[in-house]
């Protein structure tokens, strides 16, 4: 038992994050569009336990803690690789040359979530930058890679749940640890069993100065230091064919005339580089379009091809020689949120390691986009439309929403119904109370008893709803309003006995008691006043 208990506490100790809240999800039964198993995820507003921990381990549930810590510190970050087609082994060896401190864990997708540990806490931003780097480095930063933590800084300070900048929550791995796939692997692709795994991950365990240390441009050819860091980590790990050769190569010949531009000079250059990053190189017809293209026009780098973001590290890349202006530079983006809350769902995308609170229209309108990013300090460049790409604004949006993580709302049904009753007492307390029904059409409230503590039901036109939700701040337009009742219960009708009238009715609300008070009103002199 005892020792069950040691191993249960070591696993706490690997990963262990904020003491506040915590993550959780539940299979749905269902398969996504890719394959992928559906999970209903939500975040528990209370302190993880031991007990927590341990159904987790035994397969009770799944849980999530969430790495960045309350004070915006981290013992823990982890790149999470959501690929099928990874080759495990392979990364797993240049991760060893490079001297990564990366301890590769196997994800229920059969990604790959690699993860350093560290010995003490550190601030998340610098958790990121170097999980950021080495991620760029080794080429894995897809749209479908997430680095944890996925904020800089946390604020748990506003009273309202919906209002706090929270962190994002990692599923755990060594869920229903005996019989599980998710755990770490050794360096030849073999499990590491839940009882080893706190002395295994001890080899790789750093110190805070050591992770400050981590220099990706170590393993990189001295000659590239100028060269932006896509184009040197193609010539690091090499860009096969069907991976995008064509892509990285365009970004190879804007490198190539930056360097110089002497249309003698620069296509044997660019010549060499593809022997150096190809495998195979491409052809000479293909080679020979691309210097063509690249003679008659001057182009910038196409920063958002799939090959080139998967390479990419826009901050380190501005301080580059050869590099990205600094206006160019596009900020770095997480994974989208969807938090399905009562009446209408928000949005939540971490940006530059800010999360940032978006509605649906913001989302939908790169302006309203924009100018969201614009408070946060976040300067958007605008995403342009071109003959390779006539609608980047469309294609950026499909990528974050198929890439979405839905979450329910906390305790979502009785946040929707409280919030239902809760708005029709306001409601009901804002308008006038009419005992003829016809009245309805001048703005009037009719209930089906004259004492409101005995009626069951009030009736109403949906423009007079509609105008008290805008009274009360909310511009709601007709199928807002629609929704909202609907959701809540209320029912559209056509008709009242023989009067055709069309107007919507909705159970009673629960009107709160108001107790009478008795007050002795005397009057006491002031302070100053003689006694």
């Amino acid at each position: 038992m005892s020792e069950h208990l040691t191993t249960l506490e070591q696993f706490m100790e690997l990963f262990q994050g904020s003491q506040t809240y915590y993550g959780e999800s539940k299979p749905t039964g269902q398969k996504k569009a890719n394959g992928k198993a559906e999970y209903k995820s939500w975040i528990n507003q209370r302190p993880i336990t031991q007990q927590d921990w341990m159904e987790h381990i035994n397969g009770a549930r799944h849980i999530g803690t969430v790495p960045i810590r309350d004070d915006s510190t981290c013992s823990w970050g982890v790149i999470d690789v959501d690929r099928y087609n990874i080759n495990h082994l392979e990364l797993i060896k240049i991760i060893r040359e490079r001297n990564y401190p990366l301890v590769p864990y196997r994800s229920k997708s059969n990604g790959l979530h690699l993860f350093v540990h560290m010995k003490s806490v550190v601030p998340a931003k610098l958790m990121r930058a170097k999980l950021i780097e080495m991620a760029s480095d080794l080429g894995i930063r897809d749209e479908t890679t997430d680095i944890y933590p996925a904020q800089d800084v946390v604020d748990l300070t506003p009273e309202e749940w919906n209002d706090k900048r929270k962190g994002n929550f990692v599923n755990l791995p060594y869920q229903h640890a005996a019989r599980t796939t998710r755990m770490a692997m050794r360096d030849d692709g073999s499990g590491i069993k839940i009882e080893e795994l706190y002395e295994y991950v001890q080899k790789f365990i750093i110190t805070p100065t050591q992770l400050k240390s981590i220099n990706v441009e170590k393993t990189t050819d001295p000659e590239t230091k100028d060269y932006p860091p896509c184009v040197a980590n193609f010539m690091k790990n090499k860009i096969r064919e069907g991976e995008g050769r064509n892509d990285a190569m365009f970004n190879c010949a804007v490198l190539c005339k930056k360097i110089n531009p002497d249309k003698d000079f620069w296509p044997e250059t660019f010549r060499d580089l593809n022997k150096k990053i190809g495998e195979p190189p491409l052809d000479p017809r293909e080679l020979n379009v691309l210097i063509n293209q690249h003679t008659k026009n001057d182009y910038n780098y196409r920063c958002n091809s799939s090959i080139a973001k998967m390479h990419c590290d826009a901050k380190r890349c501005v301080t580059k020689k050869f590099g990205i202006n600094p206006n160019e530079a596009m900020p770095e983006v997480g994974k989208l949120i969807k938090y399905n809350v009562y009446p209408e769902p928000y949005w939540v995308l971490p940006v530059n390691g800010i999360n940032v609170k978006l509605d649906n229209k913001e989302l939908y309108s790169q302006r309203l986009f924009a100018e969201k990013l614009q408070v946060a300090d976040i300067v958007w460049r605008t995403l342009k439309p071109s003959r390779q790409n006539p609608d980047p604004w469309s294609d950026f949006k499909e990528d974050l929403l198929k890439n979405k993580i839905d979450m329910e709302g906390y305790d979502a049904v009785a946040d929707k119904d409280d919030m239902f009753n809760s708005k029709m007492v306001q409601f009901f307390e804002d308008c006038e109370v009419h005992d003829e029904f016809d009245q309805i059409e001048n703005g009037y409230i009719w209930l089906d008893n004259p004492d409101a503590a005995k009626a069951t039901e009030l009736r109403f036109k949906l423009q007079t709803f509609q105008r008290f939700m805008k009274k009360m701040g909310n511009n709601w337009n007709n199928r807002e309003c629609v929704n909202f009742l609907q959701v809540g219960g209320a029912k559209p009708k056509k008709d009242y006995g023989k009067i055709q009238s069309r107007h919507w009715t909705c159970p009673m609300p629960k009107l709160p008691e108001y107790k009478k008070k008795e007050v002795k009103h005397e009057k006491a002199k002031a302070p100053w006043q003689d006694h």
